[in-house]
């Protein structure tokens, strides 16, 4: 008799705890974002050189094997605070310079190509400063996809458009 009346206990012990329950009411939407965009600004005060061209590798983290063939990685280009041109480029002069990138599983290589004989000045000569700054955007690809019309071009869209912070 007295396990019945445990058993008893416990079932109206765990019938009052659940009926008891309401369902919590859903809070305000959030504002869309962008928390999984990575934005890293690096300062090249140095170039490594071989015999065709100045580059330097910047490592870059946020590009894995699972999203190296799938993100957008953005390269930007800057000497004035602020600033940013998008890459590639070319830099007319009385000979042409060509600036792009390469990225692979953590690291973008940025490449600056002289069109002359020799591998010309490295930017940081060229461009009368001591360093370069770069800004490099990891897009994963299910965030990119709602925002189709950006121009990757425009780093002011892009800033924008992911909420990147300067």
């Amino acid at each position: 008799m007295k396990n019945t009346h445990k058993i008893y206990a416990m079932v109206i012990a765990i019938t009052s705890l659940f009926s008891n329950c309401q369902k919590a009411k859903d809070g305000a939407p959030g504002k869309d974002g962008s928390a999984n965009v990575s934005s890293i600004v690096y300062t090249i005060t140095s170039w490594s050189s071989n015999s065709s061209k100045y580059y330097t590798v910047l490592s870059v983290p946020s590009i894995t094997a699972d999203n190296i063939n799938t993100a957008s990685v953005q390269a930007y280009f800057s000497t004035i605070d602020n600033s940013w041109l998008a890459m590639p480029f070319t830099k007319v002069a009385s000979t042409d310079y060509y600036m792009g990138y390469t990225s692979s599983v953590g690291v973008v290589q940025i490449n600056w190509d002289y069109n002359g004989l020799g591998i010309g000045d490295d930017p940081n000569t060229f461009y009368g400063v001591s360093s370069c700054k770069f800004k490099v955007v990891v897009i994963p690809p299910a965030i990119l996809k709602q925002y189709p019309t950006v121009n990757m071009n425009n780093y002011s869209e892009v800033k924008e458009a992911f909420q990147l912070k300067d």
